[in-house]
C-alpha cells in the first residue's frame, strides 16, 4: 500500500487523487481603435485603460465580465450620448467639439474621483439662508414683547 503518511504514520483515507481544478483566468477587455469597435458589448467605451492601451471598458473603467458591465452608468470624460448614461450630479454635454459629448459634473458639483462629483452649496445661498433664518427669528421675538 503506498500513499501519503499522516502525522501519525497512517495512509491517508481521504487523500484525493485529482488535480486541482485550473485557476480561473482573468479576463482582459477587448482592445479597441474607436467607439464602434465596442458596439457589441453593452455599456461599454473605447478608452484608454491604466497601462495606456485603449481597451472596451465599462463606464467605471473596469473590464466587462462575461461580456457584461455590472455598472451600467459612465464616469467622468467617458464619451456618451444622453445624461442617463452618466453617473450621478453628472451631464453629458459637449465642452470640446473634437472630443464628442462626453460626461462632466454638473453646475454647483465638482470631481472628486473619476467616479463621483461631490455636491457643494454656494457660499451666496448659506448667506442668504443663515440671513433668512436670522430675520425671522428676531422678528417672531418682537411679536411677543
Amino acid at each position: 500500500m503506498s500513499g501519503a503518511l499522516t502525522t501519525f504514520g497512517k495512509t491517508n483515507q481521504n487523500q484525493n487523487t485529482n488535480p486541482p481544478p485550473p485557476p480561473t483566468p482573468v479576463g482582459k477587455a477587448r482592445e479597441c481603435k474607436m467607439k464602434t469597435d465596442c458596439d457589441g458589448i453593452q455599456n461599454t467605451t473605447c478608452m484608454a485603460d491604466s497601462l495606456g492601451k485603449t481597451r472596451c471598458l465599462c463606464g467605471d473603467y473596469s473590464a466587462p465580465i462575461n461580456g457584461a458591465c455590472t455598472n451600467k452608468f459612465k464616469a467622468l470624460h467617458v464619451s456618451c450620448n444622453d445624461d442617463g448614461e452618466c453617473i450621478e450630479n453628472a451631464h453629458c454635454i459637449a465642452r470640446n467639439s473634437s472630443l464628442g459629448k462626453r460626461c462632466y459634473c454638473q453646475d454647483g458639483f465638482y470631481q472628486e474621483t473619476r467616479s463621483f462629483c461631490n455636491g457643494c452649496s454656494s457660499i451666496f445661498t448659506s448667506i442668504y439662508t443663515t440671513t433668512f433664518l436670522a430675520i425671522s427669528l428676531l422678528l417672531g421675538r418682537l411679536n411677543y414683547i
